[in-house]
Parts: structure tokens; C-alpha cells; sequence
């Protein structure tokens, strides 16, 4: 269906870009339906829509779901019968009977690398081996190249300052500060807190990370702004050379982006449990 392969580049597009959005898709249909199995709409968080199932109420309801879907991040089969005289049925004539699978679609995370040392580069292979979109934020050219990060989205070789006066933000999803330098990481953090509105996590010691929030405080900067920074990021499993940091890291970030609830650092767990 030509239609469908529209919506299919279209939902290809939003993926590649990170915008969530909802696929609807007819999956059964019986009797007189104005869509065929197989018709497909593209929904986003504001209502927009790319082709149709249908058209009418039924088009209108399963916008609604899909919206909801999108909130929620979760996605169902939904069955309407379009014939008015039906118990629960749409204010229809066609008389048919249709079931919509409504599915959440995500691009997955987009990661701003901040710093494209040892630690930023093994964090990268690591994205290219899970898919994850990744750019990276560097103010030495040489660890902003393409060179070094093949597959990176975008490289930004610029100051904290200027970075994030021009930048859109709203395409990454997760900021990851590695940088070489603390006064840098600050400034970054600084930045990150006031205009990002996803998950932040900085490479940190405890030295670090109680100097760096003193003088953010300093700045004006607050409990509950700092409250959202993991520091120092990663899970807890001893890493020490930079591909180990990343293997923490980037299982940080999988625990938020899969929603799983972290174990408790109490918790009785047997050893084969964590393997």
C-alpha cells in the first residue's frame, strides 16, 4: 500500500531524529471498515498525524489513544465497532468492526558527549554497538573530529558558553560530562541545570563533585537543580580503565532509558543474580 510506505518513511524519519510518536496500525478488520487491514497513521505528542485509518470518529479516537500512548510510553490493541447501534460503538454507519494497534516509538536516547578523551571514546564505541545517537562537545578540535568519532550525529567544537547560547537542546536526551578539565565540567553543569531538561550524569570524584556543587550553589544554582545530576555517573562495579567507565556509564543510562528500578544498595542479592 503506498500510503503505508509514506507513513513508514515518515515513522523512519522521526526515528532517526529521536521524536516519539505513535504508529497506529489496523490489524483486523471485519464487515465494512473505511481503512483496510494494514493502513497506517503516524501520531505525535501534539496531534499532528501522517496518513489515516480511516478518517472520522475513528481517526479522531485513536489520535486520542495514541496521544495517551505517547504520554504513558506505552501502546495497546484497541477494537471499535463502527455502527452507532452497537453497545460501545462509534457514531457510524459502516457497520464494520476494526482493531487498532496503537505502539510507542521512540529513537532511543541521544547522548551529548561532553569531553572526547579516553573516556568519551570508549562511551561512543559503546553507543555505536547499542545504536544509541550520540554527539560530541569538545572545545580541542582534535577530540571533536570526525576522525576520532566516525558516527557521531553532530561534533561541536566550542566553549561552554557559546555551545549552549546557539544550541537546540531539545535533541539530546542525555548529557554526559567527561570532560578533561573541572572549570569546564562547571561551566557545562552550570549550563546543563538551567536549559536541559533531560538526564545529566558527570564523570566525578567526591572531591570533585562536592567542589563543583559548592560553586555552582555560589552561582545560584539549587538543591533541587542539583538533586538531578548523577554524580558520579555510572553503575558502581569498580571501573577503572575507560572502557570499564563507559560499561558503567552507558548502564546508568540503559537503567533510565529501560525504566528499571536500581537495586538497593542493601539488598540481598545472590552473586549469579548480577551476572
Amino acid at each position: 500500500m503506498e500510503v503505508s510506505r509514506q507513513v513508514m518513511r515518515k515513522a523512519a524519519e522521526l526515528l532517526d531524529a529521536g521524536v516519539p510518536f505513535a504508529l497506529c496500525t489496523i490489524a483486523t478488520a471485519k464487515g465494512s471498515v473505511p481503512a483496510k487491514v494494514g493502513a497506517k497513521m503516524v501520531v505525535l505528542a501534539d496531534g499532528t498525524q501522517f496518513g489515516t485509518v480511516g478518517g472520522a470518529g475513528l481517526e479522531e479516537k485513536t489520535k486520542a489513544i495514541a496521544r495517551k500512548c505517547i504520554a504513558d510510553r506505552a501502546g495497546g490493541i484497541h477494537r471499535f465497532e463502527l455502527a452507532y447501534y452497537k453497545e460501545g460503538g462509534l457514531d457510524s454507519l459502516c457497520g464494520g468492526t476494526v482493531e487498532i494497534l496503537v505502539e510507542y516509538m521512540s529513537g532511543g536516547p541521544h547522548l551529548l558527549i561532553c569531553g572526547g578523551g579516553h573516556v568519551g571514546l570508549e562511551v561512543a564505541r559503546l553507543c555505536d554497538q547499542l545504536e544509541y545517537a550520540y554527539s560530541v562537545l569538545d572545545d580541542r578540535a582534535p577530540f571533536a573530529a570526525r576522525e576520532r568519532f566516525a558516527k557521531a550525529k553532530h561534533l561541536f567544537v566550542a566553549a561552554p558558553a557559546d555551545f549552549f547560547a546557539k544550541e537546540d537542546l531539545a535533541k539530546f536526551s542525555h548529557m554526559v560530562l567527561l570532560g578533561y578539565s573541572h572549570k569546564i565540567d562547571t561551566d557545562i553543569l552550570f549550563e546543563c541545570v538551567k536549559k536541559f531538561h533531560g538526564w545529566i550524569g558527570v564523570i566525578a570524584s567526591k572531591m570533585k563533585k562536592k567542589e563543583m556543587f559548592m560553586r555552582l550553589k555560589a552561582r545560584g544554582v539549587s538543591d533541587a537543580e542539583l538533586a538531578r545530576v548523577e554524580a558520579p555517573i555510572g553503575l558502581p562495579i569498580g571501573s577503572e580503565t575507560p572502557a570499564e567507565c563507559a560499561v558503567s556509564i552507558l548502564g546508568s543510562i540503559i537503567r533510565h532509558v529501560k525504566g528499571a528500578t536500581p537495586i538497593p544498595e542493601d539488598a540481598d542479592v545472590k552473586e549469579s543474580e548480577t551476572r
